[in-house]
């Protein structure tokens, strides 16, 4: 994350990747406090008035909460509009090592689990085993969705014609190109191409399963009240 982007007010919202769910989202500022004052000096003679705070961010996304060290450059202009400029931001609640990603439990158990795997090696820095799993969930996803083809490109084009979205598919053949790129040419993508596929299946899987599964609870919910309102007396 770049510090400098952010402004790091209470109450501002930031916009960057959650160190819980692994969503790239905004997450509001909910506290921030001054620890220290120092001066870095520089082998070149130069120096540097800095503070040292502690800023907790809470995301907007899981409502779980992470706590950054923050160093800033002394603003020039004194008072409440002043704003500083990042020096460093150290990651220290949750710890920086990566957390694999996960989907919902309402997607199938196989797609829930060949997704695991590709977020364990994404998780590891392994991006070409990364995009060869990723590919395989988008796979997965074909069988599960009942498409048709005597090749992934068929059967992800295939999904269209079964309701499927465009923008879906369009997702998929990504996925698809990428794990191709990985198994035939050992072309590596980098962390934040890996990290866009991953997410466009996690989006997929969030329309093609949980929104569903969400409407069957909602739905069962309200024939069980309706039912009980019945029975009453």
């Amino acid at each position: 994350m770049d510090g400098k982007a952010y402004g790091f007010g209470v109450k501002r919202q930031v916009y960057l990747c959650c160190p819980h769910c692994a969503m790239n989202t905004s997450m509001r500022v909910t506290d921030r406090q001054e620890l220290q004052r120092l001066t870095q000096k520089f082998t070149d003679g130069g120096k540097k008035n800095l503070t040292l705070f502690t800023v907790k961010l809470t995301c907007d996304y899981c409502s779980a909460n992470c706590l950054f060290l923050w160093t800033a450059v002394n603003p020039h202009k004194k008072g409440s509009a002043a704003r500083y400029e990042t020096f460093e931001l150290t990651q220290a609640y949750p710890e920086a090592e990566p957390k694999p990603r996960q989907i919902s439990s309402d997607a199938p158990s196989l797609v829930r689990e060949i997704y695991g795997e590709a977020a364990l090696a994404e998780a590891a820095g392994a991006y070409r085993l990364a995009g060869v799993g990723y590919r395989a969930v988008v796979e997965q996803i074909a069988k599960e969705q009942g498409a048709t083809g005597n090749n992934l490109h068929n059967r992800i084009t295939s999904l269209a014609a079964r309701g499927v979205s465009q923008n879906i598919v369009d997702a998929f053949h990504e996925a698809r190109v990428v794990g191709n790129d990985a198994v035939h040419d050992g072309l590596a993508y980098s962390a934040e191409e890996i990290s866009d596929i991953a997410e466009l299946i996690d989006e997929a899987v969030f329309i093609l399963y949980v929104q569903p599964a969400q409407r069957a609870r909602m739905a069962a919910a309200r024939a069980a009240r309706r039912q009980a309102a019945k029975a009453s007396p």
